[in-house]
């Protein structure tokens, strides 16, 4: 295009306002792809990084597991000791049908719900055994020797820095195949730390 002319002078330059430079605005151009190409990449990266680092800050829950039916509690305060059995999952593989532990269930004359205890000490985490002849429950790693209500036999004389860990109970009743209604036990089987006078779930 042919600047105009001016008739007493020399060609006029047409002025172009505030534009920037060819340069400039080439850089600038540039400069915005590569940001929004950044963008782009990074954004899918980014999610797929927390989507794989998640399992590492989840919270893992305390499990409601059926542990027995109740018909298999007399209410005669005998303990008896149940399997539990659960999914266990670590921070990216899940292990179906675990066995993750251990309670014992104690239903005294005429209650309509027996009291859970997990199996594990509160000391060390071994496995409690329950002697009918004397009534007791010991841990043979360390002697720990509790009463049949999770008390410790003799308070802070024992190793133990704490009774058993009583665990909630909840009773549920359920249809069976020939239509009947079934009472089963479930428990939230809580994983208490170990060596400590409190209470604390280890998760």
């Amino acid at each position: 295009m042919k600047s105009p002319t001016n008739p007493s002078g020399p060609p006029v330059a047409i002025k172009r306002g505030n534009e920037p430079p060819p340069t400039r605005r080439s850089f600038v151009t540039a400069a915005a792809a590569v940001v929004t190409g950044t963008i782009a990449v990074l954004t899918p990266l980014g999610v797929g990084v927390a989507a794989f680092l998640s399992p590492l800050f989840r919270k893992s829950q305390s499990p409601k597991v059926q542990v027995a039916l109740l018909d298999q509690v007399p209410d005669d305060g005998q303990p008896r000791v149940f399997p539990v059995i659960a999914d266990r999952e670590d921070a990216w593989t899940r292990y179906p049908a675990q066995r993750i532990g251990a309670v014992y269930l104690i239903r005294n004359k005429g209650e309509a719900k027996p009291t859970a205890f997990t199996a594990k000490c509160p000391h060390a985490g071994c496995f409690i055994g329950y002697s009918s002849g004397n009534k007791l429950f010991k841990c043979p790693c360390h002697t720990s020797t509790f009463k049949v209500d999770g008390t410790r036999l003799r308070g802070d004389g024992e190793v133990a820095p704490r009774g058993m860990d009583p665990l909630p109970v909840e009773i549920r009743q359920e249809a069976a195949k020939d239509g009947k209604q079934l009472a089963s036990v479930w428990v939230e089987f809580i994983d208490f730390r170990t060596g400590i006078k409190e209470r604390i779930p280890a998760t």
